[in-house]
């Protein structure tokens, strides 16, 4: 018996090639499905998982042979997508065994993404499984590993600060606006411009409980084009201060090489709201809203480089969760090695054991000829079961005690097959 998890992954991401490379690799769900059903009928693998998304596009499967395998995907992969990347070994990564399990569980947790500790990759993960798993493509080993890969990631995101604070420039203006405002549902948002860095800002408001966003732009009809989008109403520039007096958060992102909003238009607005506060961030370069209306009382202005500051302080204490969580992730490969060597166990001893019965029952043979008519047949028979039965389970007892010790369970079961001349699968 071998000690190596029949697994293998090969993949390109982030890591190892340019959004252009990623691009031309992605794998539609159609040709997801292609690849799966082609590993899974022609290359004979016992299991397949597909994960394709804009940062990688990722092969797991598991096979005796590998290398074999692993070759034989590239190829169809190359033309599938009728490309070479697949055989480029400076952009692709080809692992096995352990460090294939390792690698999902730290894609499912973040610590492999773009950015590190992000939540969306999860959701991908989930949905590749599950699109495999739908055509029959898993096995016993691609299934658990995911089992483990989840319960891995739900334990990191509890126990640590991996994905707390946003790392994102247009959410970190959510998170600021928390900070005022305690409660975003009631509150109405204007948006300066109409362009995608503003709609980007706006969906993160959206997705936070805000209800009410509307939008002033230089063009009407590019204003009302995203104002259905937000089921808002859209203005011109030339409505702003009227629009400004209803507004609790400000979001501007124009192209204008003037200010937008200035202290002579700000002013007159904070007075009529009695100096309610109002929440402006400023996404543009150059800078959209006038730096002085800062000083006005209620008013809080934010520009881009107070959002990085925020973001990078976020980041540093994202990094400082790694070890912990990589500490946590090797705490479930170990998990997962032992679950591999208890399923390998159920192999060794029903090897075991079926050698054990056959040497019991040739034994019986050439004992009955000697026995007299009703001679403790039955008694005997039971009790040579329950010596071999004794026997197995001191062999079992053995293996588990060191099922955490990769090295000293292949001596083992090694020793275990030697001793009883079982063949040996590796």
């Amino acid at each position: 018996m071998s000690d190596q998890i029949p697994l293998g992954l090969i993949g390109i991401s982030h890591k190892t090639a340019t959004v252009e490379v990623r691009e031309k690799v992605a794998l539609s769900e159609e040709e997801q499905t292609m690849t799966i059903k082609h590993i899974s009928e022609n290359l004979k693998a016992d299991g397949v998982m597909v994960l394709s998304t804009c940062n990688r596009t990722e092969i797991y499967f598991s096979h005796e042979d590998i290398h074999s395998v692993a070759g034989q995907i590239k190829t169809w992969l190359n033309k599938l997508k009728n490309c070479t990347h697949f055989s480029d070994t400076n952009k692709i990564y080809t692992i096995s065994d352990a460090e294939v399990v390792e690698h999902l569980f730290k894609v499912n947790s973040g610590l492999d993404s773009q950015i590190l500790g992000e939540q969306q990759i999860t959701g991908q993960v989930k949905d590749s499984y599950e699109l495999t798993h739908h055509l029959n493509g898993t096995d016993a080993l691609i299934n658990r590993m995911f089992n483990f890969a989840m319960q891995a990631k739900k334990k990191v995101h509890n126990e640590t600060f991996l994905s707390d604070g946003t790392v994102s420039i247009s959410f970190a203006g959510v998170e600021l606006a928390r900070k005022i405002f305690s409660d975003l549902t009631d509150k109405n948002v204007l948006l300066i411009g109409a362009g995608k860095t503003a709609e980007l800002a706006a969906y993160h408001f959206r997705e936070n409980g805000v209800k009410n966003i509307h939008v002033a732009n230089r063009t009407l009809e590019r204003a009302k084009a995203l104002a259905e989008k937000l089921n808002g109403k859209a203005f011109t520039l030339e409505q702003l201060e009227e629009v400004l007096e209803t507004a609790d958060i400000v979001i501007s992102a124009t192209s204008s090489e003037t200010y937008v909003v200035t202290s002579k238009v700000i002013r007159p607005v904070a007075k009529k709201r009695r100096y309610k506060p109002v929440f402006l961030i400023d996404l543009a370069i150059p800078r959209d809203i006038d730096p002085e209306i800062d000083k006005t009382n209620g008013i809080f202005l934010y520009n881009l480089d107070d959002l990085r500051e925020i973001v990078q302080s976020n980041l540093e204490k994202r990094k400082k969760e790694i070890p912990k969580s990589l500490k946590i992730i090797h705490e479930f490969v170990l998990e997962f090695r032992k679950w591999v060597s208890m399923n390998s166990m159920t192999v060794v001893i029903g090897k075991l054991k079926k050698k054990l019965d056959v040497l019991r029952l040739n034994e019986m043979d050439r004992l009955k000829a000697r026995l007299p008519q009703n001679g403790y047949k039955h008694e005997i028979e039971h009790l040579t079961e329950s010596i071999i039965n004794k026997v197995v389970r001191q062999h079992v007892k053995s293996l588990k005690e060191v099922a955490h010790d990769p090295e000293e369970y292949k001596r083992r079961v090694e020793m275990i097959l030697n001793i009883y001349e079982l063949e040996n699968d590796n």
